[in-house]
C-alpha cells in the first residue's frame, strides 16, 4: 500500500503544476506561488542519486528562484535520505501517514454554530482559501490561487468551507485530494486561530473522508503537522501506517 499512495502521492503532485525529470527524481513547480509545500521532488522507486544528480536537482531549483525540497515516503527509496544529506540538505519534518480505510469513521457532530457546506462560489471558495491561509499563516490568498482551486475542483478535488451558520464569516476549510487508483488524500485542514479547540479541524476532516470514500476511494490517508493534529485525526478514525519524510536544503 505505501508504493500505492508514493505512485498517488506523485500523480497528485504533477496535476496543474510544471513536472521536470531530474536523474531519479520528478520535480514538481507551482509557477505562481514560491511556497515549499506547492514546490518539492519525489524521488524514484529504489532510486540510488549520485552527487552529479543531487547537484542538478539543487540547481533545477534555484533557476526556479524555488528552495530545494522534497517529500516522499522514505522506505520507498532508502538510499536518498543519506545521499542528499552528505550534500547538505536537512530533514525538516518527518511527519506520520494516517490511513482511514471505509468504515473506519467515527461519528462527531459538527461543532454548535458551524456549518460545512461545499464552496458554490467564486466568493465562498475565496473565504475558504482566505481562513486557510490565516490558519497557516500565510499571505491572504491571490486571483491566482482562486483560480487554481477552482481548476482542481473541476478535476475532481472536494473542497469543503467550515463558516458561522449566523454571520456566514468563513471560519476553516480543507480538501481531499480527486480520487486516483482507489485512493485519495485529505488536506490543508485549516481553522482561523479564533475558532481553535472547538471540533472543527476533526468536523471538516471526517466530513472529507467520508465524502472521499463516497466517491470511490478504498483508501484516505493524510500526514498530521504535529501531535495536536495527530490526536484530531485519531479520533475521527485515522491511524499511523507508515511516515514521510521532508527533506531541504536552504
Amino acid at each position: 500500500m505505501s508504493q500505492r499512495i508514493q505512485e498517488y502521492m506523485l500523480t497528485s503532485a504533477s496535476h496543474g503544476r510544471e513536472v521536470v525529470r531530474v536523474g531519479p527524481f520528478t520535480m514538481t513547480i507551482t509557477g505562481h506561488d514560491p511556497n515549499v509545500y506547492l514546490n518539492y521532488a519525489i524521488p524514484d522507486p529504489g532510486a540510488m542519486p549520485g552527487p552529479d544528480d543531487v547537484a542538478a536537482l539543487v540547481e533545477a531549483f534555484t533557476s526556479r528562484s524555488r528552495t530545494p525540497r522534497l517529500e516522499y515516503l522514505p522506505g520507498q527509496a532508502p538510499a536518498v535520505e543519506a545521499a542528499l544529506l552528505a550534500a547538505g540538505f536537512v530533514v525538516s519534518n518527518r511527519l506520520p501517514l494516517m490511513e482511514c480505510p471505509p468504515g473506519a469513521e467515527v461519528d462527531k457532530p459538527v461543532p454548535e454554530g458551524i456549518e460545512l457546506v461545499t464552496p458554490a462560489s467564486d466568493e465562498e471558495l475565496f473565504g475558504m482559501l482566505s481562513a486557510q491561509h490565516e490558519a497557516f499563516g500565510e499571505p491572504p490568498p491571490s486571483a491566482e490561487h482562486l483560480a487554481a482551486a477552482r481548476g482542481r475542483s473541476t478535476g475532481g478535488q472536494i473542497a469543503l468551507l467550515a463558516r458561522d451558520s449566523t454571520s456566514g464569516e468563513p471560519v476553516g476549510g480543507g480538501v481531499a485530494v480527486a480520487v486516483r487508483d482507489g485512493i485519495s488524500e485529505v488536506a490543508g485542514i485549516g481553522v482561523r486561530q479564533k475558532y481553535e479547540r472547538r471540533g472543527i479541524g476533526g468536523a471538516l476532516t471526517l466530513q472529507l473522508t467520508r465524502a472521499a470514500h463516497a466517491a470511490g476511494a478504498v483508501l484516505v490517508y493524510l500526514t498530521p503537522a504535529g501531535d495536536a493534529q495527530e490526536r484530531v485525526y485519531a479520533r475521527v478514525g485515522y491511524r499511523r501506517t507508515d511516515s514521510v519524510l521532508f527533506l531541504t536544503k536552504e
